[in-house]
């Protein structure tokens, strides 16, 4: 009993040190950076993966090993991604990309009309290169795929539909959605989270951390080159997302719905 206290707490402790070592460590060196102008947009690209490498994923990790049933849970729910599921993420990350862009767009314009509030548009790195491509890729798309699907689906999402099976999962992409900090697309983003729940429910980790990527990378590229929607590619979308929905969540077995979690 006092040895699992005892991991219990050290992990704990490990983590939340991890977690502040990493925010303010990373947010000092991003800072002095710009001050002394050896900062471009790649470089803190990089930054910000390592924050959320250090703040999210290895303190998710310490917390799910202060318990051995909650890793065993989680390892459980590392199940290698099929193909057809892959195929089918990179549909969803490709139709949903124009969706949820339509959805923050309806409701930014919502949230101005009636808040004056306007938001603030991120800078993309201008990649001038196939070298530059792939890192803004790895450390825009990919890295914090991985470390999100830990800390929001595994972690917070497992915890919560536990207790609670059907909301568990909402409250965790809310939760999801308000941890951004972009107002101006919280509605996009719950869906987002809302839908990379359920598909960790009934995949996975790594089928939801791979469409999470998936979905990044589509939303840096479609950004990068500043593509317009056409109102028919915006009804192939939509069709793509339910077709994908559909195939992703087809032959749901009633275990898998149960809300157990970590």
């Amino acid at each position: 009993m006092r040895s699992a206290k005892a991991r219990l707490l050290l992990c704990w402790a490990l983590a939340l040190l991890c977690a502040a070592g990493g925010f303010a460590g990373c947010i000092s060196l991003s800072a002095h950076l710009m001050d002394t102008g050896r900062a471009d947009l790649m470089t803190l690209y990089g930054l910000n993966a390592l924050q959320q490498a250090l703040t999210f994923a290895l303190p998710t990790l310490l917390i799910l090993q202060a318990r051995p049933e909650r890793w065993q849970r989680f390892r459980s729910s590392c199940r290698p991604v099929r193909l057809d599921t892959a195929a089918c993420g990179l549909l969803l990350a490709v139709g949903g990309t124009v969706v949820v862009s339509v959805i923050a767009t309806l409701w930014a314009g919502w949230l101005q009309s009636v808040t004056g509030y306007q938001g603030s548009a991120s800078p993309l790195p201008p990649v001038r290169s196939v070298g530059e491509g792939i890192f803004a890729l790895l450390f825009v798309a990919v890295v914090p795929a991985l470390c999100e699907e830990l800390l929001f689906r595994a972690l917070i999402q497992g915890g919560l539909c536990r207790r609670l099976p059907r909301a568990g999962i909402w409250i965790a992409a809310l939760i999801f959605g308000v941890a951004h900090l972009r107002w101006v697309a919280l509605p996009a983003l719950v869906l987002v989270g809302a839908a990379l729940g359920y598909i960790y429910r009934r995949h996975g980790y790594f089928a939801s951390a791979l469409i999470h990527g998936l979905y990044n990378a589509v939303v840096l590229i479609l950004s990068a080159r500043q593509v317009s929607v056409t109102l028919g590619a915006m009804a192939a979308c939509c069709l793509a997302c339910v077709l994908a929905l559909r195939w992703l969540f087809k032959g749901e077995r009633s275990d898998e719905t149960d809300g157990t979690g970590l």
